[in-house]
């Protein structure tokens, strides 16, 4: 008791509490005041240091002297008083109140201030969810390779530049521990210029790759330069000389200097062994099919360039895995193509692409996407799930795998696998179609509306973003809703509403149509854009013409449609057609293997029933 009267009356914990709140605000204003002046990150560490180490002598500094009407005095020259100073206990306690106010103060502005939207954002809460996912969640390095500047005489040759960033990505892929930001994120910062610290932190990353690429015929000339986000400190740049012949030694070495100064700084590991070359011509074809099937542009010009760089080198995997996602696209964007003709061609390519780099993540996906339309699902969970083993971010294998488990009626774990992919790559706009996918079978409203804001931003040419909210409407039966939404397409976009204003009265009005309108507006609407409308009618023989014009890509979301329709759809799953169309297409095979949807369930070991029960719940 006794040593704590005196150290209060020596003011000593006055000066804690002081020292404690001044040093506090002193920060929260360095804080807000360094980053104006570009002052490098290791200003404000050394300022909360310096505070911390000066807090021990700020005591015995107190303890020692006394601050007296005469000036500073030491405590042995006023010890004869109980309290030597009364007046200044008194303004410490000022100080020590008037210091609190302002902590209240900064934490309620802080906690409650409006913060201001980013101007090119949607400003939903999807927008808000992708730039959350866009920060780091943990301390492991990190790093986003932005397109590389097409510096070439031949705006042509932007297809290469875009390459060369594409396969400097998938090579830095491959070291241990560093996460790479996915593709279609850097992709959406192209040509858009801005500080290096503030892309860097949009994309969550503590590192940043940029350069140029110049090309004159064979002779390619490469502009290099490593960044740390924190500071915008240049760790590192080159130029490199070559010929496109030894194309791939080039991005090994770049990936190799970058590793080599992530190393020094993170101690990472450098990357893997180079690859082999291949001829220029066939790598040319290999990039220009690359940028067509990224970009989901001229899918059979793609074919045909990849189908010429494996015809110049057989041996090149990546060509051939190219060319196998290409054809299994290719049935949703190449006009009159056969679905039978383009699995076989997706089948041979996948596994000439086995045969080379079996333990690819790419060769992987290739190989699942086949299995699924082979209707060997579980076979198809098994390659998605080792291509995420093998590269955790690669995006593209995480969107079929989502697509996947909504097929197989396994909505909730598809909800959760959408959900990881928009965090690893919230500018994928087939993302958020998939985040679309599970939130209008939940008919959870804003998730909804969310993931179509966020997809009209990042693609607003396609289809889903101009359909989806009518589809969500039908779905779950809202006429006047989806009159509401079809009046605003056909404002918007009068030639693509043509087939649902015919199909929509028709669907939920009751309205008849004869054959030929029917047709005509089934032949207008885009692959699979009529079927939520078949089942919302109940049209259960056009819904299987439907499915079957589509050949295997369709059929494997044959449960999807009539899963998603609980007033329609789930009924429909009761008919002896549906029942043996599920067998067919190996939905019974991979639920007796991996478990029943919530819609279905077995009756002993050789029979199973699908649909509601009469008081329209779920079994």
């Amino acid at each position: 008791m006794r040593l704590l009267a005196e150290l209060k009356r020596r003011n000593v914990i006055r000066m804690a509490g002081l020292y404690i709140v001044g040093a506090w605000l002193f920060v929260q204003v360095a804080e807000t005041l360094l980053p104006i002046f570009e002052t490098p990150a290791w200003v404000l560490k050394a300022i909360v240091l310096l505070l911390a180490l000066g807090f021990v002598p700020a005591l015995v500094f107190s303890w020692v002297f006394e601050l007296t009407p005469e000036g500073l005095k030491r405590d042995s020259e006023t010890a004869s008083s109980p309290n030597a100073n009364p007046a200044t206990a008194r303004r410490m306690d000022q100080l020590i109140v008037l210091g609190m106010i302002a902590v209240i103060g900064v934490v309620i502005a802080d906690r409650y201030w409006p913060q201001q939207p980013d101007a090119a954002a949607p400003g939903t809460r999807a927008e808000a969810a992708a730039a959350a996912a866009a920060q780091p969640v943990d301390d492991a390095p990190s790093i986003a390779v932005l397109p590389f500047a097409n510096l070439s005489s031949d705006p042509e040759q932007e297809y290469f530049s875009d390459g060369m960033t594409e396969e400097l990505l998938n090579v830095l892929a491959r070291i241990p521990g560093l996460k790479v930001a996915a593709r279609t994120s850097v992709f959406e910062f192209k040509g858009k210029g801005g500080d290096v610290r503030e892309i860097g932190g949009k994309l969550g990353v503590s590192h940043i790759v940029e350069g140029s690429v110049r090309r004159d015929g064979q002779d390619i000339r490469v502009t290099a330069q490593l960044i740390r986000v924190a500071d915008g400190f240049h760790v590192w740049s080159e130029t490199y000389d070559r010929k496109l012949e030894s194309v791939f030694a080039l991005q090994d070495d770049l990936a190799n200097r970058v590793g080599a100064a992530l190393q020094t700084s993170l101690g990472m590991v450098a990357p893997a062994a180079p690859r082999l070359s291949i001829q220029p011509e066939a790598y040319d074809h290999y990039l220009k099919g690359r940028a067509l099937l990224r970009n989901r542009e001229d899918i059979a010009v793609a074919i045909e360039h990849f189908k010429a760089a494996v015809a110049l080198e057989p041996g090149f995997a990546a060509g051939w895995t190219s060319l196998s996602l290409s054809y299994d696209v290719g049935i949703w964007y190449v006009a009159n193509a056969s679905p039978a003709e383009f699995l076989v061609q997706q089948g041979d390519a996948a596994r000439r692409a086995a045969l080379i780099e079996p333990d690819s993540a790419a060769v992987n996906h290739a190989l699942g996407n086949l299995a699924r339309n082979q209707f060997k699902y579980v076979e198809a969970e098994r390659r998605y799930l080792q291509a995420m083993r093998i590269d955790p971010g690669y995006s593209d294998v995480r969107e079929d795998y989502a697509e996947l488990l909504n097929m197989v009626g396994r909505v909730r774990d598809g909800q959760a696998a959408a959900l990881q992919l928009v965090e690893l790559d919230p500018y994928l706009g087939i993302g958020w179609v998939r985040v679309f996918d599970t939130a209008a079978h939940f008919d959870l409203r804003n998730d909804v509306e969310d993931a179509i804001a966020r997809l009209r931003v990042l693609n607003p040419d396609s289809s889903t973003s101009k359909f989806a909210l009518l589809d969500y409407a039908v779905i779950w039966g809202r006429t006047a809703e989806a009159q509401q939404q079809l009046a605003e397409i056909a404002e918007r976009w009068p030639e693509d509403a043509r087939y649902a204003q015919t199909l929509l009265p028709w669907a939920l009005g009751g309205q008849e149509l004869d054959d030929a309108q029917l047709q005509a507006a089934l032949a207008q609407a885009p692959a699979g854009g009529s079927l939520c409308y078949l089942v919302a009618r109940q049209a259960l023989a056009l819904y299987n013409a439907e499915i079957d014009r589509g050949g295997a890509t369709l059929k494997s979301l044959y449960f999807t449609y009539l899963n998603d329709n609980r007033s329609k759809g789930h009924p429909m799953l009761r008919d002896p057609e549906v029942k043996s169309r599920l067998l067919a297409y190996g939905f019974v095979d991979y639920w007796r293997e991996q478990g029943w949807p919530p819609v279905c369930r077995p009756l002993g070991d050789a029979d199973f029933e699908c649909g509601i029960d009469a008081d329209g719940a779920p079994y």
